[in-house]
């Protein structure tokens, strides 16, 4: 028994991951950061791993996170720049489907100018050395290299800005029309249509005006003209003049009263046509998160001291009940509001009760010291607080605590669907933290 799934498959499930965190009332995935207290080797962060063991650490050591919607995703695919001496791949409608989803596969390019073509041609194989610039929305365009390009679509500013990477740029399939040159790409596309047609043989004794090119198939109309190599004889091209529509394959033949030997093959369009539905023809299999965490988010996320670690957390629960967590954004702090005074605690330093560290019923990590207000904020937590004295391990500041807020959400609730380790972010009130992640599917 032989089997192969379809690129279709993946861009399914990236498109009902996508779905599920876009619905309203389907998953709720959240950013989350952490992680206050420094690496064994902070220049050198240990790798991430999605272990049960490091999906408790994750919780106990996170500080906020954010909400995730549909307008923070977008699909994706591999960035494949134009650059010139690059001899890149065609589209070929018998190449299995898996491999032009793949960055090495490049049978598309994106230009400086941040226009998407799909190459259709190579002619046979020579590199590329001028960048394709022609946004016909209606057929193809052959630059002077002999290169075949389709226009596909021009990035906007908000995809430029948000979900393009280095390695990643977004690709989507218009449903309703924009008033947008890929809307009119994606209308004028023509289903079964026959852009090239590639020469397997060349053939011998060829003369001018003596080829005669004819397609059957089961669509309609397609129409070619051969071009001869008059120093060689042979058949050099063949120049499609109607596209044709409605084949699902074509046979070439070439007749002349001269010549013998050359032999053709007809390149069918996708379902649709070359430009109607991006997402599927260049392989979105991809998802990229575009996340922005600003400055506190209207009160609710500390600003203090620093992070090493996000992740991606799906449905958590409130804290101390069973419903989900669909809030915009959430503090993970255990807030301490104390009483009295003594020495400053200060950030990064653990903090107990009990007799003494090592005996202590409660501890936990100070990411931030308010001392003008004497709230403590805790993270990394052991036990249960009590309004007892809450004693600094290193500055030995001592005050009783006077009342206790919970984190917002129910640890250990949810699933981890992603985490990254890294070297120290530091949070400031001015600032916003922006993350670009992309997913494969």
């Amino acid at each position: 028994m032989s089997a192969s799934r379809s690129k279709n498959l993946d861009i399914f499930v990236a498109k009902q991951v996508k779905e599920s965190v876009s619905e309203p009332s389907s998953s709720n995935v959240y950013l989350t950061f952490g992680r206050a207290a420094a690496w064994a080797n902070d220049a050198a962060p240990p790798q991430a791993n999605t272990s049960v063991r490091n999906t408790y650490d994750v919780w106990k050591n996170m500080i906020g996170g954010k909400r995730i919607t549909g307008n923070n995703i977008r699909h994706a695919v591999p960035r494949i720049n134009w650059t010139p001496g690059i001899v890149y791949d065609v589209y070929d409608d018998l190449i299995d489907s898996l491999q032009q989803t793949s960055a090495t596969d490049k049978f598309y390019v994106i230009t400086s100018e941040y226009n998407v073509f799909k190459c259709l041609s190579n002619n046979g194989g020579v590199p590329s050395t001028v960048m394709p610039n022609i946004l016909v929305t209606t057929t193809h365009f052959q630059t002077a290299d002999g290169y075949i390009w389709k226009f596909m679509y021009t990035l906007t500013a908000e995809e430029k800005l948000r979900f393009l990477t280095t390695s990643f740029m977004p690709v989507k399939t218009i449903t309703e029309n924009d008033n947008s040159q890929q809307w009119l790409v994606q209308e004028n596309s023509i289903d079964g249509a026959i852009h090239v047609i590639n020469v397997t043989n060349g053939g011998s004794g060829y003369t001018a005006n003596d080829v005669v090119v004819s397609i059957t198939g089961d669509g309609f109309y397609a129409n070619a003209f051969a071009v001869l190599n008059t120093s060689s004889n042979t058949v050099q091209s063949i120049v499609v003049d109607n596209l044709g529509y409605g084949y699902t394959y074509a046979n070439v033949s070439l007749s002349s009263a001269t010549g013998i030997g050359a032999s053709a093959r007809a390149i069918i369009s996708p379902v649709g046509g070359h430009g109607s539905d991006p997402l599927t023809e260049l392989g979105g299999a991809y998802l990229i998160f575009n996340v922005q965490i600003k400055d506190t988010e209207s009160g609710i996320l500390t600003t203090h001291n620093d992070y090493r670690q996000i992740s991606l957390f799906e449905d958590p629960r409130l804290f101390g009940v069973t419903s989900l967590s669909s809030i915009p954004a959430f503090s993970q702090l255990t807030v301490l509001t104390l009483n009295g005074t003594s020495v400053e605690y200060v950030e990064d330093e653990v903090v107990y009760q009990g007799a003494s560290l090592a005996s202590s019923f409660f501890k936990g990590h100070v990411v931030e010291w308010d001392s003008g207000n004497n709230i403590i904020k805790l993270s990394n937590t052991d036990g249960i607080p009590t309004k007892d004295l809450l004693i600094g391990a290193n500055t030995t500041a001592a005050r009783f605590v006077a009342s206790i807020t919970n984190p917002t959400l129910q640890p250990r609730t949810g699933n981890l669907l992603y985490t990254d380790n890294m070297t120290a972010i530091q949070r400031a009130d001015d600032q916003a933290e922006d993350y670009k992640i992309v997913l494969k599917f």
